[in-house]
């Protein structure tokens, strides 16, 4: 801390490019070693109690903004085990005690009687419910350390010159509660945090290798507080079926029960306000880990599942839709349609062609928010419509299936998909039984109202995709996430991609992610390659790429960023105008 306030002294009533002196000096360039791990000489590393800290400019014409990292000893939370294999777990539950505090601070430096630019202002990445890879916090395995990263705009006097005695005492402060707070730490209730991430990882594991798709423990809440991802007050604990109930041993001998869904075609039905959407929701949220106490901590889901709405009016770009549609009016090419704006059938039929293309295992659709012409024809219509060009659901969910891609669908309103089913699911008053025997019996007395009609298979599921952009560019000048009532954009520069429909983004920290990538894939010049291995390629390499600074600092999408799939990538891209 010494050494911080000697550098910085000197600079107070300075102009702000003073600021350069908290940087690294001088980086030695080596061609074998990636930009973080490059030798610095004179390095600027400061010490305070048990932790380290040091800054990185934003840019010339933003001296002010600074991204300050704290480091963290590992050995400060040593628990007698590798943290390396669950260190998603440990930056999660850091982040969770310090950000909040953090902010709050923050809020105590305000005065009203001050610009902006005069007060201190710092931030550190928040979380949501669910346990996720961020850049706030991140393992270093081979420094040993947790490291923070943390937003700080230097105060200024009159707005151009610094105020380093409140730069110093704001320092100060802040290392102050991270060393404080990392010192009161419950490690018990780390401890807890950590298993529960490994049993959710045993969980998945289970299921993959047992031939399930999804899982709901007994006693979960599904049921959320209005808009918010909270559990219900009062909710009913969900309990499942006899005949699907399974138990998951865990290495730590306990014992998991609730119900199992296997691969194949699900059925859930039942009337309103059964419980059919909110177990449906409850599935999709299943994709992540949660943290204890969110009433999911044990619904578990396939990490591929995609849910697939009907988009009225979305953009669509080159897609073979051939195996939903036998031919388009006005002699448009099935095997290569675009258009600008969507019907609902099209758009559905091109969202699941989509997953498909991005490797999904599991679809799962809603009724309620489908294309009824799209999900369901029953004999009658099919007798009067003879050159009806949609080729309906029914007569591909079975097809999927065989591909090994299974389908969970929620229906109220027709039976037609019950001959189709593996399972049927119904849900009374939030209760969930398993139908399965009685449909069954259903069909054998009732074979004629049950006709499953045969159609041709469909081969064309997987055509490669290329992103054909008119600028090769890295730098744009306007990037931004738009939310307009009940509808979000991702915008850049002319390129515009709706994603409202990609409710699997959960928080805004994961479509900053999205921004950042599909700016990136614009940027490329090579657009040869199959777009969904380019997607790939981003999110694997998404927080390597960001371990240092983002040295632009305009974007607010550039603060903070939450890892996405490569599926939720390939889905806005899919999205994009161009």
């Amino acid at each position: 801390m010494n050494r911080f306030k000697s550098i910085m002294w000197p600079g107070h009533t300075q102009k702000k490019q003073y600021l350069h002196h908290l940087f690294t000096d001088r980086q030695v360039h080596n061609s074998s070693l990636n930009s973080y791990d490059q030798y610095v000489e004179d390095e600027k590393v400061f010490d305070y109690r048990k932790v380290s800290f040091e800054f990185e400019g934003t840019g010339y014409r933003t001296m002010e903004k600074l991204v300050m990292y704290v480091n963290v000893p590992s050995e400060e939370l040593y628990l007698g085990e590798e943290i390396a294999p669950k260190a998603i777990a440990y930056e999660d539950y850091l982040l969770r005690k310090l950000s909040q505090a953090m902010n709050e601070l923050c809020l105590s430096y305000q005065n009203d009687h001050k610009s902006s630019r005069e007060k201190p202002h710092f931030s550190m990445q928040t979380v949501t419910s669910v346990v996720q890879r961020r850049n706030g916090c991140y393992y270093q395995k081979e420094r040993e350390s947790f490291r923070f990263r943390i937003h700080f705009k230097v105060p200024l006097i009159n707005e151009i010159y610094l105020n380093a005695k409140s730069f110093i005492r704001t320092v100060k402060d802040m290392l102050e509660l991270i060393c404080d707070t990392l010192g009161t730490l419950d490690k018990e209730e780390l401890r807890e945090h950590i298993a529960l991430y490994g049993q959710q990882q045993e969980i998945r594991e289970f299921l993959k290798e047992k031939g399930y798709v999804a899982f709901v423990g007994n006693n979960s809440i599904l049921p959320r507080q209005g808009e918010t991802e909270l559990p219900m007050m009062g909710a009913i604990p969900f309990q499942s079926p006899k005949e699907m109930e399974i138990q998951i041993p865990l290495k730590d001998g306990s014992v998991i029960s609730g119900m199992g869904i296997k691969r194949g075609v699900t059925v859930i039905t039942g009337g309103g306000y059964s419980g059919k959407s909110t177990l449906l929701d409850a599935l999709e949220a299943g994709i992540y880990p949660h943290i204890k106490d969110d009433g999911r901590e044990y619904v578990v889901t396939d990490i591929s599942a995609c849910k697939i709405y009907a988009e009225d009016g979305r953009f669509v770009k080159d897609v073979n839709i051939a195996p939903f549609f036998g031919h388009m009016p006005g002699g448009a090419k099935v095997e290569c349609f675009s258009t600008a704006r969507a019907s609902g059938s099209v758009s559905q039929a091109t969202g699941i062609i989509e997953a498909v293309y991005g490797g999904s295992k599991l679809l799962m659709i809603d009724e309620d928010t489908s294309a009824t012409n799209f999900m369901i024809r029953d004999n009658k219509m099919r007798r009067l419509v003879e050159k009806e060009p949609i080729i309906p659901f029914t007569d591909r969910v079975r097809e999927l299936s065989d591909m090994g891609i299974s389908t969970v669908l929620v229906i109220g309103g027709s039976s037609e998909y019950l001959k189709y089913a593996d399972t049927v699911l119904l849900m009374e008053d939030y209760e969930a039984k398993d139908k399965t025997d009685l449909v069954g019996k259903m069909l054998q007395e009732e074979p004629d109202g049950f006709v499953v009609v045969p159609v041709e298979k469909s081969h064309n599921w997987t055509n490669k995709k290329r992103l054909h952009t008119m600028m090769n560019q890295r730098e744009f000048f306007y990037c931004e996430s738009v939310q307009i009532e009940n509808a979000r954009y991702i915008k850049i520069d002319e390129y515009v991609a709706d994603i409202t429909k990609l409710t699997a983004m959960i928080s805004d920290d994961q479509i900053n992610s999205l921004t950042y990538m599909l700016e990136g894939l614009l940027g490329e010049k090579d657009t040869e390659k199959d777009l969904y291995e380019r997607c790939m390629q981003q999110v694997e390499s998404l927080f390597e790429n960001t371990k240092s600074t983002i040295l632009s600092f305009s974007h607010k999408y550039e603060l903070w960023l939450e890892s996405v799939r490569p599926i939720d990538l390939l889905m806005t891209v899919c999205r994009l105008r161009v």
